[in-house]
């Protein structure tokens, strides 16, 4: 009997190599390809200095960056006029800074991108029958052979203008909407141009829009039409995007101009600072039996606006105080019947990841069965500052069922606005907003946010109940570590999140903010932070309930960590006793793995399988950041990110026996076939390499680097 060491998954003893390959094999025969070249690495000596002003004072690195990664923008060679490109006349005329001639544009523009159609049936396998399945993935791997083979659909034309069109090609843009709002500069153009005669080249004033190209655009204006009016839109702003929550323009100059006028966030916060200066006095053995800082903020808006307005008579402010309270703040009790529940036993939620858990991929694990999508972290005081990139986070796909959006901070003074301004503009698309209590990088940690708030429950409290009241009716939820260090202390926060502060769900990371990644997590804690949640009502409902009142019942609680199988899900409901769990890693390894859960099984997914699945993100990213040369090049890069993850899941077929822990790592191994070598490869220049199968070739001076070093077993010399 073999023993295998602790850490190690147990790989079968025919597929075990003696080291991973500097290069994977070809698929098919013949010299594989030549690695791209090494990412340009940051020296060591500086990534442990704070900063070039103080190279004396050599620090520890803060964890959980990478600021040595850069990715080069890519663009055409000629800027065509975004006008011009959807075949339309610009209204800057001859002042338009980008150029008008599209024959010289045509003549220029790298050659289409070959890519088959998708399945018959929409973007999901698991609807064919078998034989349509297979035809499918049969056509996939014909293609990715056809590439390495560097096979090419000639264009059947030498003309300048034309060379680049490949009309065999298929947009992704174009089968779901039936057209292409990227037109011209669409890299998969010839799916919808049509060539209508030999080009003649035109030049001076006369190279304006098609004429002289010898091609048209082409609409399929029933799908599009059917598109349009799908069932579930409600973008009004922006009808050629099927994303819901986008801010809308002027709301986003407001904010970076500091000219965004709040109704609620500057009363809420000096209710919220009266209640802290108020506890400040009191004797430390009072504290506790106060009601300050509990229930629900009561707070009379036009009373506060009048005592707030320095052009405010004196007669008015008298009758401001004697028709309200003394306080501003209503220290009554939560009624359980004031906030909206969430109902979410047993529903698939896929965490909020960073820089990963992005639109296409969420669409991705939609279609393998997750139920509840959180976007990715977002900083409160970016979102006050109109930050596109950030506010970007919250946008949701329309076909999402349950989404919700993650803000982080550590002040009311930040968090409290983000909360009002979500909730005017884009509440309605949003059915609950999570605060991150559990981010553990020193740079979060170190402003006071993410899992530094755990060391003082109090702030998270006023947190808390100064978010809900900006919300209104849209749920606030938590995520959670179990402590900063060694020493766990969630569950005094457990014991008041619900009854004092009013929180909608949450979830609780089963590992410490030191503890980050490593060892195993701590579901039997899980169990009982659950337990002192459910102590808590249970005091509650005893002592505190009116008799008017219907019993507090607990919120959905979420456990995360290790959940690697279908197999650990379950157990950890039936043990921890929690309503699900949060996948997290597990999820990026094995996206499938929603799948696996509700079917209860273990998928022995093949790679062509799996190659699907990249295409299939594929697809889902052109369409969201555009198919145009620059959002190509965005897809390429965030692809590479899901790669650098997948890559560390192990073929059920390799090994000795399942299931194996999250943290096992594999000894050098080959998959039963050649693309599944390539699909396992640690190696970054192969995941650029499978980025082309579905992108085209990249950019020479286009490389990637992975966000973590842990991603890729291989030395950093090998790293492309």
């Amino acid at each position: 009997m073999v023993v295998y060491q602790p850490g190690i998954a147990p790989i079968k003893a025919e597929f075990v190599r003696p080291a991973w390959p500097a290069r994977s094999e070809p698929l098919a025969g013949g010299e594989a390809p030549a690695p791209a070249p090494p990412a340009a690495e940051p020296a060591p000596e500086a990534l442990d200095r704070a900063d070039e002003g103080d190279q004396d004072k050599p620090r520890k690195r803060a964890r959980g960056q990478n600021k040595g990664r850069t990715f080069a923008r890519t663009d055409d060679h000629i800027a065509l006029c975004p006008h011009m490109a959807l075949g339309n006349t610009c209204k800057f005329g001859d002042a338009c800074k980008f150029t008008h001639d599209l024959c010289a544009y045509l003549e220029h523009k790298e050659r289409d991108i070959l890519v088959p159609p998708p399945p018959p049936h929409g973007e999901n396998i698991l609807c064919l029958s078998p034989e349509e399945r297979d035809a499918h993935l049969n056509t996939l791997y014909e293609h990715a052979l056809a590439l390495e083979r560097e096979d090419a659909r000639p264009t059947h034309t030498d003309d300048a203008v034309q060379r680049s069109i490949v009309l065999g090609t298929h947009c992704a843009y174009f089968h779901e909407r039936g057209a292409c709002p990227m037109g011209w500069k669409c890299r998969f153009l010839g799916a919808h141009v049509r060539r209508i005669s030999a080009s003649a080249r035109v030049c001076g004033a006369d190279a304006q829009g098609t004429l002289g190209t010898g091609l048209e655009l082409v609409q399929d204006v029933p799908r599009h039409d059917a598109w349009l009016a799908r069932a579930g839109r409600r973008n009004e702003s922006n009808p050629h995007s099927d994303q819901i929550n986008w801010l809308p323009g002027d709301v986003a100059r407001q904010l970076r101009s500091r000219k965004y006028v709040f109704d609620k966030a500057p009363f809420i916060t000096a209710a919220l600072r009266r209640e802290a200066d108020a506890m400040s006095q009191m004797p430390a053995s009072e504290v506790a039996h106060t009601d300050l800082g509990k229930g629900p903020l009561r707070i009379n808006y036009d009373r506060e606006r009048i005592l707030a307005d320095p052009t405010a008579s004196l007669e008015a402010c008298e009758d401001a105080m004697r028709n309200a309270d003394d306080s501003a703040v209503d220290t009554a009790r939560i009624r359980p019947c004031e906030k909206r529940r969430l109902s979410w036993k047993g529903e698939l939620y896929l965490a909020p990841l960073t820089t990963t858990g992005n639109l296409p991929f969420r669409r991705l694990c939609a279609s393998f069965g997750s139920d509840i999508h959180c976007g990715e972290m977002g900083m409160a005081e970016s979102f006050l500052q109109g930050q596109a990139s950030e506010w970007s986070l919250v946008r949701r796909w329309e076909g999402e069922r349950i989404f919700g959006t993650q803000l982080c901070g550590a002040k009311p003074e930040f968090l409290v606005p983000a909360a009002e301004v979500l909730a005017r503009h884009v509440g309605s698309g949003l059915d609950f907003v999570d605060v991150n209590c559990g981010c553990p990088i020193d740079l979060v940690y170190n402003k006071g946010a993410g899992s530094a708030l755990l060391d003082h429950a109090t702030k998270l409290g006023r947190i808390v109940r100064g978010m809900s009241e900006a919300l209104g009716e849209i749920p606030l939820t938590i995520k959670l570590r179990t402590g900063t260090s060694s020493k766990p202390t969630a569950h005094k926060i457990f014991g008041r999140a619900q009854t004092e502060w009013g929180v909608g769900a949450m979830t609780l990371h089963g590992r410490s903010r030191k503890q980050r990644y490593k060892n195993d997590a701590d579901w039997s804690y899980i169990r009982t932070c659950v337990d002192a949640l459910h102590d808590a009502v249970r005091t509650w409902n005893e002592d505190t309930k009116h008799a008017d009142e219907p019993e507090m019942v607990p919120v959905p609680v979420y456990g995360n960590g290790d959940v690697y199988g279908w197999r650990e899900y379950y157990d950890h409901i039936e043990n921890a006793r929690v309503d699900g769990t949060m996948i997290a890693r597990g999820a990026l390894i094995r996206p499938w793995i929603f799948t696996e859960i509700k079917e209860r099984r273990d998928w022995d997914i093949s790679s062509r399988e799996r190659l699907d699945m990249i295409r299939q993100y594929a697809s889902y990213g052109l369409t969201h950041w555009g198919a145009d040369t620059q959002g190509v090049n965005t897809t390429r890069r965030f692809l590479c990110e899901m790669l650098s993850f997948t890559h560390r899941y192990i073929p059920i077929g390799l090994l000795e026996h399942v299931p194996v822990r999250m943290n096992d790592r594999p000894s050098p191994y080959h998959g039963r076939d050649a693309l599944e070598s390539l699909l396992s490869s640690p190696s970054a220049s192969d995941w650029v390499r499978i980025s082309e199968i579905f992108l085209g070739p990249a950019p020479p001076h286009w490389h990637f680097t992975p966000k973590h070093r842990s991603n890729a077993y291989e030395a950093q010399d090998q790293q492309g």
